[in-house]
């Protein structure tokens, strides 16, 4: 079956897009899929689509069942993914912004004064809409930067995992950005009581729920997640309740919050590998195994913002996973282990060759070398 040209004004909801044909931007589809609503339309215009090719013969209905409610509709798939090079900056403007919130969030709390959350909720959004372009570059950023706080750094990490973790589920967008915002506020009693730094996370939510009931406009279920995150599927973590009485949203919650203090620097080098055995280790026992396995394979075998070493002695920074063959991404190579001089950088598709496969995870401290020179 041919396919079918239509232009961004002539293409209607229920077509099913294969691939974009002109455009004025660098729009990179990432699989075909149907464009449901107006928005999603919208939304390819916005970037900048001209025309597309559509396939004649898969058409949905649009008019004989009735639309669903606001608060059942389904999300929208993953159908086009922007270029890493171009989400970049627009990734890093939104990491930025989320940290200077994340600042004033920790401050209010460690001053006693209401916690702004219209801010958060802000910043929630535009972490949403920053996965929904391209997961990756958010992933590859947050494990690469550097910060000096621990508290804003954890919130932070747990925040971008859970931007890509609900996204890769498919939730609908409000559900993203509360879960986001959960998890940027799950230890903000820790600023308010730095001893709780030191102490085990179940023993600061009492605190953190304090501090945000000072704050108008939380939502119910953003509480009941971060009441619950410390709890365990077999009834022994806090608070004492089992599996079937977990939302899984604080079933998310407790898997990004473990594999961030995992991957913590004060932990010295964990490698992603060793940080998801780790995990697995603790299902189905203290954490959810089928949430978990997801998790995994949405931030991949090699997460973006992993260093490795490369069948040639070469060193790469991982950028893009690939889903369908995760132990092949796309990365960026910039160093030579064996030889210890720097290599002309390059993005290599490891799907796309045979020369060069993943060898194993690498500490890049252990080569005086600085991963946020590479990116």
């Amino acid at each position: 079956m041919s396919y079918q040209k239509v232009t961004i004004d002539q293409l209607q909801p229920g077509s099913y897009v294969i691939k974009v044909l002109e455009q004025t931007g660098e729009l990179e589809i990432k699989h075909a899929g149907w464009v449901r609503t107006r928005q999603a339309i919208r939304s390819l215009r916005a970037q900048g689509v001209l025309a597309v090719a559509i396939d004649p013969a898969k058409q949905l209905s649009t008019t004989t069942a009735p639309a669903k409610p606001a608060t059942e509709r389904e999300p929208e798939p993953i159908a086009f993914r922007a270029l890493f090079a171009d989400e970049q900056p627009k990734a890093q403007r939104c990491i930025e912004q989320t940290q200077q919130v994340q600042k004033q969030v920790l401050q209010a709390a460690a001053s006693g004064e209401p916690v702004d959350l219209s801010l958060v909720h802000e910043v929630s959004a535009g972490l949403s809409d920053a996965v929904s372009r391209n997961p990756d570059v958010l992933l590859c950023l947050g494990r690469i930067a550097a910060q000096s706080d621990a508290l804003l750094r954890h919130s932070l990490n747990c925040a971008l995992y859970m931007a890509a973790f609900a996204r890769f589920l498919n939730l609908p967008k409000h559900k993203i950005q509360a879960l986001i915002t959960a998890a940027l506020l799950h230890d903000v009693g820790k600023a308010q009581n730095p001893k709780l730094l030191q102490a085990e996370d179940a023993a600061a939510i009492s605190t953190s729920l304090a501090v945000l009931q000072r704050s108008t406009a939380l939502a119910g279920e953003v509480s009941l997640w971060i009441s619950q995150h410390c709890a365990c599927p077999d009834g022994s973590g806090e608070p004492a309740i089992r599996d079937a009485q977990l939302d899984n949203g604080s079933k998310m919650l407790a898997i990004v919050n473990r594999y961030e203090k995992l991957s913590a620097p004060e932990q010295g080098y964990v490698s992603p590998l060793a940080a998801a055995r780790q995990l697995l280790a603790l299902a189905p026992a203290k954490v959810d195994g089928d949430l978990l396995q997801l998790f995994i394979k949405c931030i991949g075998v090699y997460p973006p913002g992993t260093v490795v070493r490369l069948s040639t002695g070469r060193l790469a920074l991982v950028l893009e996973n690939n889903a369908k063959k995760p132990t092949l991404p796309k990365v960026k190579v910039f160093y030579h282990s064996t030889h210890h001089h720097h290599v002309p950088p390059k993005v290599v598709d490891l799907s796309r060759q045979v020369e060069e496969q993943v060898e194993a995870c690498v500490d890049l401290n252990k080569y005086g070398l600085d991963v946020r020179n590479y990116l």
